[in-house]
């Protein structure tokens, strides 16, 4: 064979070889190459010492996105830092807005410790050839420390549960509006999820202005639709009327406004009803206005004086529907609107009327006015399992107080009666129930019915003795009031 002309032989001679070891050799001759470069171009220019001591202080290393600066301890320096993350900002992310909070409420603080060790391995580890390349390659990789977080989980939660109220959406179970004979479908409610949530911050964001999505979790209504249908409202377990003729105005608001709450309620079956969450706060925001009711023995204005009329019917047809009475308490005095046992007393917030539906089918409340002064009540879905009635018998009288209060506005020797006197009743409730096959059953129940005293109030300097002879069944006289809580 001929021999290859010399312009190929200078081409083969500076190609790159093609077997390992002839790269081997090549990525030598180039770093000996690299590094008589720099070393001459350090003599040129007298920067030898200079690079030295710029080596020392570990450059291409950043901290957290910053250079320390020179001259200052690592620690001291990123102490400062953590002040500046505990304010940094943070957005909560709900379904329905955003609330904001910082690092430190919600437990994000700088690591001091952990950070300057991160920081002092990654410059123990860079090379003198990286460091030097480095300071002659300014477009070369630089190495950025990240700042360290720790996450106190406590303190998140105390934040998290703070907001929790804002969150949370009671369920609205299914509705049966019977005067416009619509059905109006369950919404599902929702809740703070506080694990869920504290997973978001624990491995979220770690920089200012970091969003972290706050989870809630569905509160299932317990009445649905599909339930709503099986009802068969043609039939009537039971009913009660009560009628406000005498307590028009305010009261009469009141007793509306709850009737039109209580109306369509569903009490699925053995489910534990209660009056004051399905009508709610008496509130003005929710139509409800101020009427007398009971306080410390006398009646006085108050938001939603005329409730307990509602609460009385709604008991007085759950006892004839043969519903077990899980919590009642009788008013502190008789009421005109319900025989002796079969009234009861709420107070927003604080005390409960709740019935047990004992039967395996849904009932449905139809509360409703059939006059301008009339409440009635129904319980729908179901047959009566017999004839029930209603039974008292008092067991005992107490004898009332006459009670004087002095009133600056009266003049002296001035009176008039505030209220009447009223005999107080242990009572016993008989419910009686009669099967068609003649059997019977009996349920019993106690009320108590404090003595209601005679009110006068008379002008400063007034003479009690100048007031009437004491009415049958008041044993004394009393001066003041004692204070209680109101009922309607």
């Amino acid at each position: 064979m001929g021999r290859e002309p010399a312009p190929r032989q200078a081409e083969r001679a500076l190609a790159w070889p093609e077997s390992g070891l002839g790269r081997t050799l090549s990525a030598v001759r180039l770093w000996l190459a690299f590094l008589v470069g720099a070393v001459l171009a350090t003599a040129a220019f007298g920067a030898y010492p200079s690079a030295l001591a710029w080596l020392e202080r570990s450059p291409g290393i950043l901290v957290g996105g910053q250079v320390p600066p020179e001259g200052r301890e690592l620690e001291a320096w990123l102490s400062d830092r953590a002040r500046t993350v505990a304010a940094w900002r943070a957005t909560l992310l709900t379904e329905t807005g955003s609330f904001d909070a910082t690092f430190a409420e919600l437990g994000l603080t700088l690591d001091v410790a952990r950070t300057a060790h991160a920081a002092q391995l990654v410059a123990r580890e860079l090379r003198p050839l990286r460091r030097l390349r480095t300071k002659w390659l300014p477009s070369a990789e630089i190495s950025d420390v990240p700042l360290a977080l720790s996450f106190d989980p406590e303190r998140a939660r105390r934040r998290l549960l703070e907001l929790a109220p804002a969150l949370h959406r009671d369920p609205s179970d299914a509705r049966l509006d019977l005067a416009a004979h619509a059905r109006i479908d369950e919404v599902a409610g929702r809740e703070l999820d506080l694990s869920g949530s504290l997973q978001q911050i624990a491995h979220g964001e770690r920089e200012d202005g970091a969003a972290f999505r706050i989870v809630t979790q569905q509160l299932a209504p317990r009445l649905t639709r599909e339930l709503l249908a099986a009802i068969d409202v043609t039939r009537v377990l039971s009913s009660y009327e009560t009628d406000f003729a005498h307590h028009a105005g305010p009261r009469a608001i009141n007793i509306q406004t709850a009737a039109r709450y209580l109306n369509g309620a569903l009490i699925a079956p053995g489910e534990t009803f209660s009056f004051n969450r399905t009508v709610g706060a008496r509130t003005i925001e929710r139509g409800f206005t101020a009427a007398p009711q009971i306080v410390a023995d006398e009646l006085e204005p108050g938001i939603g004086g005329g409730v307990c009329q509602v609460a009385s019917t709604l008991h007085a047809a759950a006892v004839l529907g043969g519903f077990e009475v899980i919590q009642r308490r009788s008013h502190s005095r008789p009421s005109g609107y319900t025989p002796l046992g079969l009234d009861a007393t709420v107070v927003d917030g604080e005390l409960d009327l709740k019935l047990r539906n004992p039967y395996s089918s849904p009932l449905i409340v139809h509360a409703f006015l059939p006059t301008a002064t009339r409440l009635r009540i129904e319980l729908l879905g179901q047959d009566a399992p017999g004839k029930i009635e209603h039974l008292f018998e008092v067991k005992e009288k107490h004898e009332f107080m006459r009670r004087v209060v002095v009133e600056p506005a009266l003049e002296a020797n001035h009176s008039e009666r505030h209220q009447k006197g009223i005999w107080g009743y242990d009572v016993l409730s008989t419910v009686r129930t009669t099967y068609p096959n003649g059997q019977r059953s009996f349920r019993f129940y106690k009320s108590t019915y404090r003595p209601v005293p005679e009110v006068y109030w008379v002008g400063p300097g007034t003479d009690p003795r100048t007031l009437p002879p004491l009415p049958e069944g008041a044993q004394g006289v009393e001066f003041g009031a004692d204070s209680a809580g109101p009922s309607g």
